[in-house]
C-alpha cells in the first residue's frame, strides 16, 4: 500500500522528512503550488501534472507498495514567484527551481514541469529507483 502524505508548509515538510528518513522506504515528493481558496493550485502546470502523476502512481502501485508519496505545497504564488529566499529553493536537499517537481528523496532523480506530464518518464523515475 502506497503511503500518502501532505505537507502545507516548509516546517511541516522538514518534520515529516525527518520522521520518514528513519524508515527503510523510498520517498517520492511532488512539490506543487499551495492551493487557493477553491482548492486548486495557483500553478497551472501543477494542476495539469497532478492527475497524470496520480494515475502513474496507481499504475505502479505494486512497485510502490511500501513507498512514501508526499504532496508538498511550496507556497502561494507570491511566496514562490517573488521570494528568492523561499526555503524550498534554498534547502540544499531540495534546491527547487520549478513547479511542479517530482523527486526521489535522497537522489538526483527528479522530473520538472513538462517532464511531469510524460507517463514514460514518470515510470522511469519509479523504476530507476529500485534498490
Amino acid at each position: 500500500m502506497v503511503n500518502l502524505h501532505h505537507t502545507n508548509t516548509y516546517d511541516e515538510f522538514v518534520t515529516l522528512m525527518k520522521k520518514l528518513d528513519g524508515s527503510n522506504h523510498e520517498s517520492f515528493i511532488l512539490f506543487t503550488g499551495t492551493p487557493n481558496e477553491s482548492g486548486e493550485s495557483w500553478c497551472s502546470d501543477c494542476v495539469n501534472a497532478e492527475p497524470i502523476i496520480k494515475n502513474q502512481i496507481e499504475k505502479n502501485k505494486e512497485r510502490l507498495k511500501n513507498a512514501n508519496i508526499i504532496f508538498a505545497y511550496a507556497g502561494k504564488r507570491e511566496e514562490w514567484k517573488n521570494c528568492p529566499g523561499n526555503p524550498f529553493k534554498t534547502d540544499k536537499r531540495t534546491k527547487l527551481q520549478f513547479l511542479p517537481t517530482l523527486m526521489k528523496w535522497g537522489t538526483l532523480y527528479k522530473l520538472q514541469v513538462e517532464e511531469c506530464l510524460k507517463p514514460d518518464l514518470l515510470n522511469m523515475l519509479f523504476e530507476e529507483s529500485e534498490d
